[in-house]
């Protein structure tokens, strides 16, 4: 990966990660909902360096309206385990010439509430997509 699109995505990281742990979620009717986010595998720095001003609007209006959880931002190389006998290959997986490159969670009421917020992100303009799915309630295991 180019060291320009590396920088940018780091630089998203570090922007959004700020404020997790200012962010809670105070009503009790919200669900969170991960986005996951891909992009054409010819997608460049001069993308990016476009993108990564929309993206922190983006995050700045989702902080302000208490929906932002946190997100991942996973541009580098990625090794794939297939089959029963644990198959490890250095490679990513591209699907439909896309690739997953981060994934995003928030607050929502419902799945329709959560692809409302989704309609923000702007890889879409650049032949982008948005993934979005609801996240159980993760099990608290009791401590031994």
């Amino acid at each position: 990966m180019k060291p320009s699109i590396l920088a940018g995505l780091l630089c998203l990281v570090l922007y959004s990660g700020r404020s997790y742990a200012q962010t809670t979620k105070s009503d009790p009717q919200m669900k969170e909902f991960i986005l996951l986010v891909r992009v054409p595998v010819t997608y460049g720095g001069e993308q990016a360096k476009v993108v990564n001003p929309q993206w922190n609007k983006v995050l700045d209006k989702w902080k302000a309206d208490n929906v932002f959880v946190t997100s991942f931002v996973f541009p580098t190389e990625s090794y794939v385990l297939s089959g029963a006998d644990r198959t490890v290959k250095k490679e990513m997986v591209i699907s439909d010439g896309l690739k997953v490159v981060s994934s995003i969670i928030l607050h929502a009421r419902s799945l329709e509430n959560a692809v409302e917020l989704a309609k923000a992100c702007p890889v879409l303009a650049y032949g982008g997509t948005v993934e979005c799915r609801e996240v159980w309630p993760r099990t608290v295991q009791p401590a031994n």
